[in-house]
């Protein structure tokens, strides 16, 4: 099965150092924005290479993601680790933050294998339109969690 790519951008009115102290607070993106039911740090790494999280999906369904890059301030990679009721094999993504202005540009990108071999080619455009209205998502309560912290 070929790997979908997903790119969503963002221009946010929040500085990046806001946005980064939004994204640094790892294992609890669920706070800020209600696509997940829930997210908790796994082990005792919060931060970093290396730190894990178990996020709760809306409406089922739960994944682990572990940190690859962690750049302060300008990257958070991840490997995601999917469950029985996620619709893909692997996923990884990465959120780059570049100061833009009084403001920052987000691209987060998402690059995933759907699950389910001639199905799962035919669901992949279904579910690249899901994800990337849940990204868009994610990025504009991101912003807005980071321009309620100034």
């Amino acid at each position: 099965m070929r790997e979908r790519h997903l790119t969503v951008r963002r221009q946010a009115a929040a500085t990046s150092d806001s946005i980064w102290a939004v994204l640094a607070d790892f294992g609890n993106l669920a706070d800020v924005w209600n696509g997940l039911r829930a997210s908790q740090t796994i082990g005792n790494r919060t931060q970093g290479l290396g730190a894990r999280r178990r996020v709760h999906l809306s409406p089922v369904g739960s994944m682990i993601e572990t940190v690859t890059e962690w750049e302060q301030g300008r990257a958070l990679a991840t490997r995601n680790e999917p469950s029985a009721l996620v619709p893909f094999k692997e996923a990884d993504s990465r959120l780059v933050l570049q100061p833009d202005g009084e403001g920052t540009a987000l691209t987060f990108d998402y690059r995933y294998v759907p699950r389910g071999g001639p199905v799962g080619r035919l669901t992949g455009p279904l579910i690249d339109r899901m994800l990337r209205a849940t990204f868009e998502s994610m990025l504009a309560a991101v912003e807005k969690a980071a321009s309620q912290s100034n």
